[in-house]
């Protein structure tokens, strides 16, 4: 598999997230806002390092994300605390009056086998306003930390061989008057990745002008090496400067982070 970018592509992190319960007999059902999982909006806070403060999401409770208008995305990506074996259903809907249909409207089931302290991506194929997201098993749903909605680049040619992995400290070191030295951890090191497309198409560049503009400096993603996945930032605005017509050549530059 090759390396990628996962990342927000439909504002996900802005989007109205309620939780509740559905009623209907038939394929038919109507979502009900009973606010049943406390702080669900924790989901899309950018944060992995807390799951969503309460005991369980329990069997029939479905999550209703509202992303403000229809926006295409390809993947869902899940970060969970601790394991979890349950299947999550995913529905989508245009409906403004909270209904969908469990045949029509189905889009994918999010497998068993989320793993502890790393991500589990999912491809979806949806266009609509809404998404629906339903625990039907018998079990209780925990350890859900964080969830990204959005778009997959997978890169079409790989970076250079010149390319810089790294380390950033998080230590603050004070010298004394008489020249020793105090230190202060604050946290953990955090990975730095630092490399180069040499030449890449106009619709790369496009995929890469996407990414750039949709997370800038604030929104956090995932960059997956072809063997694990990290939570990062970029560092700077993707540049890039035409090297020969329609070629491009493009810097990126990424700090893991830790929460």
């Amino acid at each position: 598999m090759a390396r990628q970018f996962i990342y927000d592509s439909v504002g996900f992190s802005e989007a109205t997230i309620k939780s509740g319960a559905y009623s209907g007999a038939g394929a038919e059902k109507t979502f009900s806002d009973t606010g049943s999982i406390g702080n669900i909006e924790r989901i899309a806070d950018q944060n992995i390092s807390i799951p969503l403060p309460f005991s369980s999401w329990s069997q029939y409770e479905i999550v209703q994300i509202d992303l403000g208008s229809a926006k295409s995305s390809d993947t869902i990506a899940l970060y969970h605390s601790g394991a979890d074996t349950n299947d999550l259903l995913v529905y989508s809907s245009d409906d403004t009056d909270n209904t969908f249909n469990t045949g029509t409207d189905y889009i994918t089931t999010m497998a068993t086998n989320h793993p502890a302290t790393d991500w589990n991506v999912f491809a979806v194929a949806n266009s609509k306003r809404y998404i629906y997201i339903y625990n039907g098993t018998a079990n209780n749903y925990d350890y859900l930390s964080e969830m990204i909605i959005g778009s997959k680049y997978t890169f079409d040619v790989n970076p250079e061989l010149n390319s810089k992995i790294g380390e950033e400290f998080g230590t603050d070191v004070v010298t004394s008057y008489g020249g020793n030295e105090y230190a202060n951890k604050r946290h953990a090191p955090k990975t730095t990745w630092d490399f180069t497309f040499s030449h890449i198409l106009s619709t790369q560049k496009t995929a890469l002008e996407a990414l750039n503009a949709n997370v800038q400096d604030w929104k956090k993603f995932i960059y997956y090496d072809d063997t694990n996945y990290h939570y990062v930032r970029l560092v700077n605005p993707i540049e890039f400067t035409e090297v020969a017509p329609n070629v491009f050549s493009a810097n990126v530059s990424l700090r893991e982070q830790l929460v």
